[in-house]
């Protein structure tokens, strides 16, 4: 009410060192925030690990024994499985951040 009657004598508005006070407060609690946020987003994040390319050998169209297009073909499927089997803690929180949880008696709670 105090603003609008201000406005209309044609003065200008000045706040309070309250109002001013509170806004800086404000200000930091929300930057505060937004770098937790990105924090935690950092932790979570996966750890991306790049690897050389494997060069996996084309089975050979030929006339030849079904036995070694078989074996040729069971090797591939090792390779591919071992790239898997090697890929799997990806996304995986790491137990470096477990372990600080428990010591700064940090519990998550489940739904």
């Amino acid at each position: 009410m105090f603003r609008f009657i201000t406005f209309l004598l044609g003065r200008e508005y000045e706040e309070c060192k309250s109002c001013l006070t509170l806004k800086q407060q404000l200000a930091i609690a929300n930057e505060d925030r937004d770098r937790l946020t990105n924090t935690l987003l950092e932790i979570l994040r996966p750890k991306v690990v790049e690897s050389a390319p494997v060069e996996l050998n084309q089975i050979a169209q030929s006339s030849a024994l079904f036995s070694r297009r078989r074996a040729a073909l069971e090797e591939k499927d090792r390779q591919e499985a071992r790239i898997l089997r090697e890929r799997k803690h990806i996304g995986i929180p790491d137990k470096e951040v477990e372990g600080l949880e428990k010591e700064l008696g940090v519990e998550e709670k489940e739904a």
